[in-house]
């Protein structure tokens, strides 16, 4: 005979309905699980991270916080190889539900495919502002993966701040913008009008100095005295190794001879990846806004 409880619902029926609640909440949480997604990419990494999603694996982690910074890797990601070349056996005991690359690694897509699907994540296309293509590559990327309110959120407080780093960097009196990245012997690795950095300099109201050709990836290399050809311009460095620009001060006489230089006209920044779309410009725009100097004749 049934044990009646207190309600009238006996035991049985009592384990029933419990059981029915644990499977229930456990359905829920299966839902409500984050998907499991594998970054080999820089890019697609800064986007997952931004969107407040932690991949399982990210490339060459310890030159990313070297040279990207943000948003940080946590310390639970796991190294997944090169960019260049992913460890597959790894991802295959991962299992992801999702792989999402760069477009640099697309050429290992089908093989990729066969682990999981596969979302390449593209921040650049010819014809197209880098920054526009970064939002939109976002959103689609979060729709894929059911993050569209964390990326509104996301992209709206991206807006706010830059409103805010805009009106610090408003400050600026000085000339146009030399924007470089690289210096070797005679010749320097200098951002043009195809950049992400120019998209950030358009919100600013700020001119760049370089107005000749650049690539898809918004740079090109040019002899260090095209770096004379705006007198009044400011250099930035965007590249942490200001040692190395100081040696080849000291080793190359016709750099101190450039007028931003002669001028002390310098700014030297962190790294930032140039090609990281949406986190990236941000971090550029912060930056820029805060070492740019704020005074009359933009000196210092």
């Amino acid at each position: 005979m049934p044990v009646i409880v207190r309600g009238g619902i006996s035991r049985r029926e009592l384990l029933a309905t419990g059981a029915l609640m644990l499977t229930g909440a456990a359905r829920a949480n299966s839902v409500a699980s984050p998907p499991r997604v594998a970054a080999l990419g820089w890019s697609c990494a800064q986007a997952l991270l931004a969107l407040g999603l932690t991949p399982l694996v990210v490339p060459e982690i310890e030159r990313y916080r070297r040279l990207v910074v943000e948003p940080a890797i946590p310390t639970e990601v796991s190294e997944i190889g090169l960019r260049s070349e992913p460890n597959f056996e790894l991802l295959r005991q991962l299992t992801p539900d999702l792989i999402v690359i760069d477009p640099g690694l697309a050429s290992a897509r089908a093989r990729l495919e066969r682990i999981a699907p596969v979302d390449v994540f593209t921040t650049l296309a010819p014809g197209r502002r880098p920054l526009a293509t970064s939002q939109e590559a976002m959103r689609q990327l979060a729709a894929r993966l059911g993050l569209d309110t964390a990326c509104a959120r996301y992209l709206a407080r991206f807006e706010t701040v830059m409103d805010d780093y805009r009106a610090e960097a408003a400050g600026y009196r000085g000339g146009p913008l030399y924007l470089v990245h690289e210096m070797f012997r005679n010749r320097a690795l200098v951002f043009g009008g195809t950049s992400l950095y120019q998209d950030v300099l358009d919100r600013f109201g700020l001119r760049n100095a370089w107005t000749g050709p650049s690539s898809l990836y918004g740079h090109i290399v040019v002899g260090l005295e095209e770096l004379a050809g705006v007198p009044k311009a400011r250099l930035v460095l965007v590249n942490s190794r200001a040692a190395d620009f100081e040696r080849l001060l000291r080793t190359h006489p016709f750099l101190g001879s450039l007028p931003a230089v002669r001028a002390s006209r310098i700014t030297v920044l962190p790294d930032v990846h140039f090609s990281g779309g949406v986190p990236a410009a941000e971090r550029f725009a912060r930056l820029l806004a805060d070492r740019l100097p704020k005074d009359d004749d933009g000196r210092g």
